[in-house]
């Protein structure tokens, strides 16, 4: 115990020496011409270093050799943080811009909790793939290292990327004996995005010169939040392609792009009807189509939750989507029914 003790107090005191010459050292750096120069760039760099590389220092030296509870590292971060604040210039920051930067702290922060921990996350995706499909495993291990919200943040936009930057390589996802239920060839979605993208490019080039003749830092990032949304679009007819709906002997998976996927059982489903028009608007109905009208109309029999992208969920009891073969659908449906 004595031995314990003198091992953390040692290992302590070495991370605390290491924090207090970085912190003059970062303090030094505030106080040279450069950093009036260049203060928001120089800014970053300090929080970064003080936070991340101080609560790393942390993790290796102290908290990883004792196995000591993630929360300590959370307020190391923050202790961190303050101290970081507290030496930054006031005028280092201008109110538009320091909270973009905190932000990309915070998911910076978010990611390198994810690398440290991949080890776990790893054994935990391996153990639920099996059981469940590769999203939802990949979620849930996240979740075990963050919170769920955290992990619904990073697979969100985690799949956006992932989509835009291999969508067009990847082979459809089709589990073995599955029948696929495609949305996109007769719905003309592919088309539609198309033309939205293009809309989308030429209104982002119009609309950041305009705001950049008023405020360059707004029309900034209005403009990166636009090219966002339209990767959006990109990686959901992507998923929409390579990704698509399909029947099992039991289920019906519902996988509509990235924005709404479900798992309904053919016994929890007490009809379903070919539809012309979009259906009005209920508290307990969601349409699932996407630049296209609907032409099926799914009613439970027993509401279910239907996730979308970010960790949303909405209850429904009805859902209406594209379907490209709609009477073999329904053909097939009534059939599974029949059958359970």
């Amino acid at each position: 115990m004595t031995f314990l003790r003198l091992f953390a107090t040692s290992r302590m005191a070495i991370f605390i020496l290491i924090a207090v010459l970085l912190i003059s050292t970062e303090v030094f750096v505030t106080h040279t011409p450069a950093f009036s120069r260049h203060p928001v760039g120089l800014s970053v760099a300090v929080l970064f270093d003080l936070v991340f590389v101080t609560t790393a220092l942390f993790y290796w030296l102290v908290a990883r050799p004792l196995r000591l509870a993630n929360s300590r590292l959370v307020v190391v971060a923050l202790l961190m943080l303050r101290i970081a604040l507290f030496i930054l210039p006031k005028t280092a920051f201008s109110s538009d811009k320091i909270w973009p930067a905190l932000l990309v702290l915070a998911e910076g922060a978010v990611l390198i909790l994810v690398v440290l921990r991949i080890r776990t996350i790893t054994k935990k995706y391996q153990f639920l793939w099996k059981e469940t499909d590769r999203q939802t495993a990949l979620r849930d291990s996240l979740a075990a290292v963050v919170s769920k919200r955290a992990a619904d943040v990073i697979i969100g936009e985690g799949l956006t990327l992932y989509y835009v930057l291999v969508g067009w390589r990847l082979q459809s996802d089709l589990p073995v004996e599955a029948r696929a239920v495609t949305t996109y060839r007769q719905s003309g979605q592919v088309a539609l995005t198309a033309g939205v993208l293009i809309v989308g490019l030429v209104e982002g080039v119009v609309l950041h010169v305009v705001l950049s003749r008023w405020n360059p830092t707004v029309a900034f990032w209005v403009t990166a939040l636009s090219g966002y949304g339209l990767l959006f679009f990109v990686a959901d007819i992507m998923a929409t392609v390579k990704r698509p709906s399909y029947l099992t002997k039991n289920y019906l998976h519902i996988r509509l792009g990235i924005r709404w996927r479900a798992r309904i059982s053919h016994s929890s489903i007490a009809d379903v009807v070919p539809i012309h028009d979009k259906p009005s608007k209920q508290a307990d109905r969601l349409n699932g189509a996407f630049l296209a009208t609907p032409n099926v109309l799914l009613t439970l029999h027993e509401p279910v939750c239907v996730e979308g992208p970010y960790g949303i969920q909405k209850t429904v009891r009805q859902l209406s989507f594209f379907v490209d073969d709609r009477t073999a659908f329904i053909q097939a449906l009534n059939e599974q029914k029949t059958l359970n």
